[in-house]
């Protein structure tokens, strides 16, 4: 059965973060650090904590890919880089104002948090590559910012920070862009995005956030990827067979035919239509990012 592709259209500017911050009673107040590295530990906790990842790193540049309207994005870090696409819907919200951004507007050295669902296939070429990303935080060093999932409590499940969110202040929208007044309600429970400028020193620590975006509910637009590097990325064997034969992907109880310059595809025998034509492009093979869904 094919697939019905759904197409978000790129989302518009949204409010300004609220520059100030409601002070709580009997607390002191601090500015809180935005950390530039994570150690093991960290990355373990946020991996349990929530099914989004974050990488930090330092725009090193942004090019046009095959597919119209689609980047690839490099960044440096310590851990060695990442490439990630960037396509028309893709959040990507300035750290520094609140609003959002397109990838042409990322510049080299500009610092940037790449939030990904955590069960995203990754490449394993250096700088590895990221196919789809839940969200771009441009001028990341401009702020605090945390991305984990908060319960009934609106408390993170590590019991670090507590959101304190003023319905009537407070911007809170989702990866489709709702134009429906949501609420602290709906955040319970789910996985975001917050940004926040200052806490509390308690355990948990509180916090006014500026800004929350709610991850997930968003369908990833297909784009054309390196089919070698996704399909082992997704533990995918491949064996070429010449023009005039299909292109084998294998793993245990998936087989998967791919023929060149078609977009039919077989997976365990029946038939499917991707968005892009499988070819062939300076000795490298791009295929549909959407057959490995």
């Amino acid at each position: 059965m094919k697939k019905n592709l759904t197409k978000v259209m790129a989302m518009g500017m949204v409010m300004t973060i609220l520059a100030g911050t409601t002070a709580f009673a009997n607390e002191t107040m601090l500015i809180s650090e935005n950390p530039n590295t994570k150690s093991i530990e960290e990355v373990i906790a946020e991996a349990e904590a929530s099914m989004y990842l974050t990488q930090e790193g330092t725009v090193a540049s942004v090019e046009a890919s095959e597919t119209e309207g689609v980047s690839i994005v490099t960044i440096d870090n310590e851990q060695g880089g990442l490439r990630f696409a960037v396509a028309s819907n893709t959040i990507i919200i300035n750290r520094q104002d609140g609003f959002y951004m397109t990838a042409d507007q990322l510049e080299e050295g500009m610092a940037v948090a790449v939030v990904y669902d955590m069960n995203s296939p990754m490449g394993m070429s250096m700088p590895p590559f990221l196919g789809n990303v839940a969200a771009v935080v441009a001028n990341a060093d401009f702020g605090s910012y945390a991305v984990g999932k908060f319960d009934n409590e609106l408390t993170d499940m590590k019991n670090m920070l507590q959101l304190n969110i003023d319905n009537e202040r407070t911007p809170i929208t989702n990866m489709q862009g709702s134009r429906i007044r949501l609420t602290d309600a709906d955040v319970k429970g789910q996985d975001v995005l917050v940004f926040y400028d200052m806490m509390t020193m308690s355990l948990p620590a509180q916090t006014n956030p500026s800004f929350v975006l709610i991850l997930g509910e968003q369908t990833a637009p297909a784009v054309s990827v390196p089919l070698r590097e996704t399909a082992e990325a997704n533990g995918f064997s491949v064996k070429w067979q010449g023009k005039a034969k299909p292109i084998l992907l294998e793993k245990e109880g998936v087989s998967m035919e791919l023929m060149l310059d078609d977009a039919t595809f077989k997976v365990n025998g029946v038939e499917d239509e991707a968005a892009f034509a499988t070819e062939l492009k300076d000795g490298v093979m791009f295929v549909s990012s959407e057959i490995f869904e």
